[in-house]
């Protein structure tokens, strides 16, 4: 199975059937940026908007979607317990399994756009956020989970 991102949308293929799915957020905006970050792993995907507004402009969050084995449907919206504007929560995801981990290119918890990373599980299908990752030596400006791929889960085929 294939991701594509354009437009704030998010498609899914499979290479045997060449069906296409359409992911939208049921609450969808302008300048969210739904997709800049995308995983899949079995039967979930993890779909990025950075700049989604919840917790101020550009906190951002991640959606969840469970493939039924006919069409894909949104099972949750993450977001950081201490969402803050400018976070860019979501800029980088990953999925395997239960868990999720998404990044927050500009928390600022070790000084401004400092980074961090959050690690979700799942209960049926509730998610829930774990704990906060933070690099030990965090400094101002580093953007902890900046670089490509930035963040990648165990058991999956990671670059």
């Amino acid at each position: 199975m294939v991701i594509a991102i354009a437009a704030g949308l998010a498609w899914t293929a499979t290479a045997t059937a060449q069906t296409e799915f359409k992911l939208k957020a049921h609450d969808a905006a302008a300048l969210d940026e739904f997709g800049i970050s995308v995983s899949i792993s079995g039967d979930y995907a993890i779909v990025g908007a950075n700049r989604d507004d919840d917790g101020g402009f550009g906190s951002g969050s991640a959606y969840i979607f469970k493939w039924d084995g006919t069409s894909w449907s949104q099972q949750a919206k993450l977001t950081a317990l201490d969402a803050a504007a400018g976070d860019y929560f979501g800029e980088s995801v990953s999925i395997s399994g239960d868990y999720a981990i998404v990044g927050a290119l500009n928390n600022d918890d070790a000084g401004q756009a400092s980074g961090s990373a959050y690690i979700f599980s799942r209960s049926g299908t509730t998610w829930n956020q774990q704990t906060k990752l933070t690099a030990s030596d965090a400094a101002i400006g580093d953007q902890f989970i900046r670089l490509e791929p930035s963040i990648c889960l165990a058991n999956e085929a990671c670059p």
